[in-house]
């Protein structure tokens, strides 16, 4: 064969084989734009709320078609088309951090994060690749994606700046769509509403996502799970979201969210977690009442106003209520006492009024009840006594009610009355104002007696943890000398004066002196409290939110990186065991139980888990102060937590 020959069958067979990766770019990006959803091509910007795809340089189709990256490439068009696309993204995706191993010389199912099913990239997840760039608008041409998770929550953490592509609403056959915990800017493009098999949208933790929330996210109604927290997002809340029939999380707190509540809410019947914080005024509408799978309501920080209502009482459910810090007004509704799951109720920081309902002592699973800071009157009923001194975390400054007295009957047999006990000589305790054993006889000077001292005391040691429950049970005393109960053994026989080695049990019955420290009942547990803004106290058994930012930093780096931590102290009077849970949808949580009160203790246990939501520890701890350090997996990662503490005695 001549030279020349040789030459011209060679040009040849390059032109044919340009003309076929020509022909395949074009039949490739023919199947992406009419596959998987019918998605059909447009011009970006038409108005109708269909964006365009992309186009992709030939270059990348080229690149797709060597045999390597794509195996047979000319019977499968759709994967080269899905791998030029991801070729063209890479740049902008990785930034100046990123190092993702996509190239044309290794098979895309052995890319970093990229799932191949059915011949099509059916998932891309990028989570803890340390990318900083920006979402390239030609993962929109991925038209089999069912997964595209991009959350920037973890120790390689990704850092995502720019907006949110309309193009990504092409994405029809998408089930999660996971961009929490980065730095995206400008608004939820409303094209999103065209994700019609979307299950999942998590856009939560990016602090700089401003806007409203688009109206067209009540067209998706597969979606089970919405999280919209830590967000720049104004305006209302879409009365299109009660379209959401099959969700089961809807989660939009630290947001700067106004008007009222819509009503349409009470729609959502599968409905298991309801989560709205920001500036929402008006009332809590009834309508959530009919939210009978509902476990967990959160309404806390906002400004709502009206009465609590009773209608909420049917939500059998329920496991936490939280109305704190609103405007509330009116009485507690009796019906709240229906919720026999209840675990956690928190009302305080409101203007409620009027009695605490008695129906609130039905609450038999209840762990903590916060009712400081309201206006109630009247006396604290007599079935909320043992819940009020376990795990009441503030003083309402309200006694309680007087037990009941049976009332005699014409047939009840008369039991002859023992002599009267001479009644002692008080024991003045230098400074103190000596109070005598109260008697059938003196009852009513001895409660005011006591009154006095119980006011007095309230106002000096307000803030010492260890004296409330001797408050309590100086409320109880009163409440029992008014009522005339005091003709039992307890206190119809007088206590003898205590001697200076016995250790006081009530400050009633022996007040302690300066230097005196009254001994809690073995079985309490009492917090600890702190200047130190990152330190928190806990009182009993119950369930904290708090939140990580970089003001609080971890005393246990493993690996001289910053971690944000946040610490709860708490000191146990009888030896018990304590379960301690740590859960964030933000973070992939960490836990250190820390041996003494503050943030340097010594760690007695630790656990965290690179991808989990949810971790616990359970100790057998001995009397003692401990403190827990709820942090992260991941280095510098921020976000909103849930720390809840149980104590079984």
């Amino acid at each position: 064969m001549s030279v020349k020959r040789y030459v011209s069958e060679r040009a040849i067979r390059m032109a044919v084989g340009v003309a076929v990766v020509a022909v395949m770019a074009v039949v490739a990006a023919a199947l992406v734009m009419g596959s998987g959803g019918g998605a059909t091509a447009f011009n970006a910007g038409g108005g109708d709320g269909v964006v365009g795809q992309v186009a992709i340089p030939a270059q990348y189709s080229e690149r797709c078609s060597n045999g390597v990256a794509v195996p047979n490439p000319g019977d499968n068009a759709g994967l080269v088309a899905d791998c030029a696309a991801l070729l063209a993204a890479k740049g902008a995706l990785e930034g100046t951090t990123g190092n993702l191993n996509w190239s044309a010389d290794r098979a895309v199912s052995d890319w970093d994060g990229v799932t191949v099913e059915n011949n099509r990239v059916s998932k891309l997840e990028l989570a803890n690749k340390d990318l900083n760039g920006t979402i390239p608008s030609e993962l929109g041409n991925l038209a089999q994606l069912t997964t595209l998770d991009l959350n920037g929550i973890g120790r390689y953490d990704n850092d995502l700046t720019g907006a949110i592509p309309v193009e990504l609403g092409n994405l029809t056959n998408l089930r999660e769509l996971d961009l929490s915990g980065n730095s995206l800017r400008g608004s939820i493009p409303a094209e999103l509403g065209n994700l019609a098999n979307l299950r999942e949208l998590t856009l939560h933790s990016n602090h700089r996502l401003s806007g409203s929330i688009p109206v067209e996210l009540g067209n998706l109604t597969n979606l089970r799970e919405l999280h919209l927290s830590s967000t720049r997002l104004t305006g209302e809340i879409p009365t299109e979201l009660g379209n959401l029939g099959n969700l089961t999380h809807l989660h939009i707190r630290s947001a700067r969210l106004t008007g009222s509540i819509p009503a349409e809410l009470g729609n959502l019947a599968n409905l298991r977690k309801l989560d709205l914080g920001g500036t929402l005024v008006g009332e809590i509408p009834t309508e959530l009442g009919s939210l009978a799978n509902l476990t967990s309501l959160n309404l806390r920080a906002n400004q709502l106003t009206g009465e609590i209502p009773a209608e909420l009482g049917n939500l059998a459910n329920l496991t936490e209520l939280d109305l704190r810090y609103n405007q509330l007004t009116s009485a507690i509704p009796s019906q709240l006492g229906n919720l026999a799951k209840l675990r956690w109720l928190y009302l305080s920081h409101n203007r409620l009024t009027g009695a605490v309902p008695a129906e609130l002592g039905n609450l038999s699973n209840l762990r903590q009840l916060t009712l400081h800071n309201n206006q109630f009157t009247g006396c604290i009923p007599q079935s909320l006594s043992a819940l009020f001194e376990n795990t009441l975390t503030e003083p309402i400054g309200l006694p309680f009610c007087a037990a009941p007295t049976a009332t005699p009957t014409s047939t009840a047999t008369s039991v002859p009355r023992p002599p009267a006990t001479p009644t002692p000589t008080a024991t003045r305790t230098p400074g103190v104002t000596p109070v005598a054993t109260p008697t059938a006889t003196a009852t009513s000077a001895a409660s005011t007696d006591v009154m006095d001292r119980l006011t007095t005391l309230e106002r000096q040691v307000a803030e010492i943890p260890e004296l409330r429950r001797e408050m309590a049970a100086m409320a109880t005393r009163i409440a029992r000398l008014e009522g005339g109960a005091g003709v039992d053994a307890s206190t119809a026989t007088p206590s003898p004066t205590p001697t200076p080695s016995a250790t006081p049990v009530s400050v009633i019955e022996a007040s302690p002196t300066a230097t005196a420290t009254p001994t809690p009942t073995p079985t309490s547990v009492a917090g600890t409290s702190s200047d130190d803004a990152c330190i928190e106290r806990l009182a009993g058994s119950g369930s904290v939110n708090g939140r990580w930012t970089r003001a609080c930093l971890t005393a246990n780096s493993p690996d001289n990186k910053t971690y944000y931590a946040r610490f709860y102290t708490f000191t146990l009077y009888a030896a018990s065991e304590v379960t301690i849970t740590l859960s964030s949808t933000d973070a992939a949580p960490y836990l250190f139980l820390l041996e003494g009160e503050g943030i340097g203790g010594t760690v007695k246990q630790e656990k965290g888990a690179a991808n989990a939501t949810s971790i616990a520890i359970t100790a057998a701890l001995q009397p003692g102060a401990y403190t827990i350090e709820a942090s992260t997996y991941r280095a510098e990662t921020a976000g909103d937590f849930t720390l809840e503490m149980e104590v079984a005695r």
